[in-house]
């Protein structure tokens, strides 16, 4: 029986029968997903899906189901879940006789789809970790709120020196490496809706202070250059290693048709000003207000000196609106390189039959893998192994190889790889932390 075809009338973009699995690769790293219908519900390996632990199955997602089965189609079923997994059953079992003749028609085998790292993802090592745990006297997670949410931000565009529009008067911050996150008024949720275990009293003093419909946007952080300790932590569920985040808030989505001056007002009278926090664990970001393009590049300059990732320029009097705006717009650099190709990897989904990344070496020796930036044509036509391309990307990671790299083109004139001059960190300024 087709009991996980349809739920509210919306059906999945790809039909698994029972028992039937597919997987999903990574234009950008060697990380493969398996997901797998087992009767009225969907498994993933991920970390993310994995490590629910205190909720049932069937009420379980993921990014990674949401891409495959439609955002749509995921929703349902975890609404029709939560409600009555049995209700759930019987219901679709008495639509089946009709499912089933369109089912026939319309059913589509599932495929191999590839998922390229977004440089926005509120998780971007993906790796599975083991679970930390608990030491005495540490916090117990929270109990509070549903385990997975229908989470819409704010998403920015990209502004760049050369075509952005004239910043003067938008409100200049710095653009965190942390891991988004919104607040709900019970709990913190990743932008793909999955539930971040904070301990309870992470917001225990500053919840209540709240309006009971109030919802704010932030990142949860721990410090520049830390994004990989920061991710470990809020994964990791029950960690004693919780005291060491700071959740930087910088927007309220519950006032959305508020001017964001009266936003930021509001943060700023409950969480105070960011050099004199009301409360310990909640920073309100700072903005200041720009007076020109010089004024972006040099502000850029200064706190990439320290270790910040980039900027943000939020438009003045601009709403909140949960969908990726020109009202708020990222400001980075890039580091480029020279790289040898030493292999071809195959693609999948609608690259199964080109090139979907190539393997570098860098002139330090160390292999990745670069599956961005190519065009049809040049993943039919890949660079020949041995040739040097040139790539950019953002910044490297503990293990010294490249974060989200991207392929710029053939290194025509160069025989030889060439890795980047990172920028230098300045150390003693106590802004680590921020």
């Amino acid at each position: 029986m087709e009991v996980c075809l349809k739920f509210s009338g919306v059906k999945p973009k790809v039909i698994l029968d029972d028992n039937e699995e597919c997987k999903m690769s990574s234009h950008t790293s060697d990380l493969v997903w398996k997901i797998k219908r087992t009767g009225d519900h969907y498994t993933c390996n991920c970390y993310a899906w994995v490590y629910q632990k205190n909720t049932p199955v069937s009420v379980r997602s993921c990014k990674h189901l949401k891409e495959l089965f439609g955002y749509q189609y995921e929703d349902a079923r975890l609404l029709s879940s939560a409600g009555s997994k049995n209700a759930n059953a019987n219901s679709a079992s008495a639509s089946t006789s009709n499912d089933q003749a369109d089912a026939e028609k319309t059913k589509k085998r599932a495929r191999s789809l590839s998922v390229s790292s977004d440089e926005d993802d509120d998780v971007k090592d993906t790796s599975p970790k083991k679970k930390a745990k608990r030491s005495p006297g540490a916090s117990a997670p929270t109990s509070s709120g549903p385990s997975n949410i229908t989470v819409n931000v704010l998403l920015a565009q990209t502004w760049t020196e050369e075509k952005g529009c004239d910043p003067t008067g938008y409100w200049i911050s710095e653009k965190l490496d942390g891991v988004r996150a919104f607040f709900n008024g019970q709990g913190f949720y990743s932008r793909l809706g999955n539930k971040f275990f904070a301990p309870d009293d992470f917001s225990a003093q500053w919840r209540s202070k709240l309006p009971s419909n109030a919802t704010l946007d932030g990142e949860l952080f721990t410090g520049r250059n830390k994004f990989q300790d920061t991710v470990s932590i809020v994964r990791s569920g029950a960690s004693n290693r919780w005291p060491e985040v700071k959740y930087y808030v910088f927007d309220a989505p519950f006032m959305g048709n508020k001017p964001f001056e009266e936003r930021l007002a509001f943060l700023k009278k409950i969480f105070g000003d960011s050099d004199s926090p009301t409360y310990p664990n909640v920073i309100l970001v700072e903005h200041v207000k720009c007076t020109g393009k010089d004024h972006v590049l040099d502000k850029l300059q200064e706190l990439q000196k320290k270790g910040a990732e980039g900027l943000m320029l939020r438009q003045p009097l601009s709403r909140y609106e949960p969908k990726r705006s020109s009202t708020l717009l990222k400001v980075k650099t890039f580091y480029d390189a020279e790289a040898k190709v030493v292999a071809h990897h195959k693609g999948s989904g609608k690259n199964a039959a080109v090139m979907g990344a190539i393997e570098v070496e860098m002139a330090c020796g160390k292999h990745f893998r670069i599956g961005t930036g190519f065009s049809d044509a040049q993943r039919r036509k890949p660079p020949q192994i041995g040739s040097i391309v040139v790539y950019k990307f953002q910044e490297l990671s503990k293990s010294g190889t490249p974060r989200f790299p991207v392929y710029v083109g053939d290194a025509i004139d160069k025989t030889e790889a060439r890795d980047a001059e990172m920028r230098v960190i300045d150390s003693g300024d106590g802004d680590d932390d921020e």
